[in-house]
């Protein structure tokens, strides 16, 4: 059962949200694809108090939000975002581990977690080694490889709803599977949360950075993987490969030539260009295979947000 942990009772503190809130910042600074116009109010809370403040602030204000990790998945509008976009990486990157428990806050850098385990002799997050997530992104979206995904160690994890209220889901209240969980369809932010260690799993975390770098455009700006793949059949990539398209551009966008599940940005690009690129691939996919890609990068517009 979904647990409450803790009620919001602490008003809003004008001097606070001063301090975390910045107007009219460059969504291309904070994402790895560098595209991205301008969000109205970027807030960078330092404690839940202030992350709490900045909710009730958006709230009175009518404006949309949205949470942004590492900005690794993510490919915003040119025109930019009209609302309060919240990055918890700053200053919610706190990571503990009791006896064979882990607890790490939202902020935290996954690649920073898993180097903070194995110097403790803990090798459960080995299989995620190159994903360039925060913890509270990598949980969102169920990061994983084909045969090891984040989900898998959750004990628990606690997010504040939008009312202020702190709750904790257990692993099966998550509501995991290929990439996707509850946290995509509900109005919560993740805080924070609590992994099982010392599963029997074990993964050799250097032949799997190889295989990033041998197969992956690692060095060009991207947002990893455009689509997820199917659940038969060929993978997302294999499919638009055999369609012709490795190496297509558009504008400064390109379809990559080394794996073409990967768009990226060659220096000018702009999100039009991305998006162009996007629609012409599974429209082409379609056609040739009958196959609909779903979309794994979150792209965000200013027209399908609270």
């Amino acid at each position: 059962m979904i647990t409450l942990t803790q009620q919001f009772t602490k008003p809003i503190s004008k001097t606070s949200l001063q301090e975390v809130i910045r107007r009219d910042v460059a969504l291309s600074q904070h994402t790895s694809f560098k595209v991205g116009g301008p969000a109205d109010y970027f807030a960078s809370p330092r404690s839940l108090d202030e992350l709490r403040d900045v909710l009730a602030f958006a709230e009175a204000q009518g404006l949309s939000r949205i949470v942004l990790g590492n900005g690794t998945n993510s490919l915003f509008p040119d025109a930019g975002f009209r609302g309060v976009v919240i990055q918890l990486t700053r200053n919610f990157g706190t990571i503990r581990i009791d006896e064979d428990r882990l607890t790490a806050q939202a902020g935290a850098s996954l690649g920073a977690a898993m180097g903070y385990l194995r110097v403790k002799g803990f090798y459960d997050f080995d299989g995620l080694v190159g994903i360039p997530a925060s913890m509270g992104g990598a949980l969102a979206m169920n990061a994983g490889i084909p045969e090891f995904s984040i989900s898998e160690r959750v004990r628990h994890v606690t997010v504040l709803a939008k009312d202020g209220v702190l709750l904790r889901l257990n692993q099966e209240e998550c509501d995991y599977s290929y990439r996707r969980s509850i946290f995509q369809k509900r109005d919560w932010i993740i805080v924070g949360a609590e992994f099982q260690l010392g599963g029997e799993r074990r993964f050799d975390s250097e032949a799997l950075l190889q295989r990033r770098r041998d197969r992956q455009p690692i060095q060009s700006p991207s947002a990893g993987c455009i689509f997820k793949n199917p659940p038969n059949g060929p993978g997302a990539g294999k499919l638009i490969d055999l369609s012709g398209l490795k190496g297509l551009k558009c504008g400064g966008a390109m379809i990559s030539p080394l794996h073409a599940n990967f768009i990226v940005n060659t220096g000018e690009a702009s999100a039009q260009d991305i998006l162009q690129l996007i629609d012409f691939a599974k429209e082409r996919v379609y056609k040739e295979f009958s196959v609909e890609l779903q979309l794994e990068v979150a792209v965000v517009s200013n027209a399908n947000l609270r």
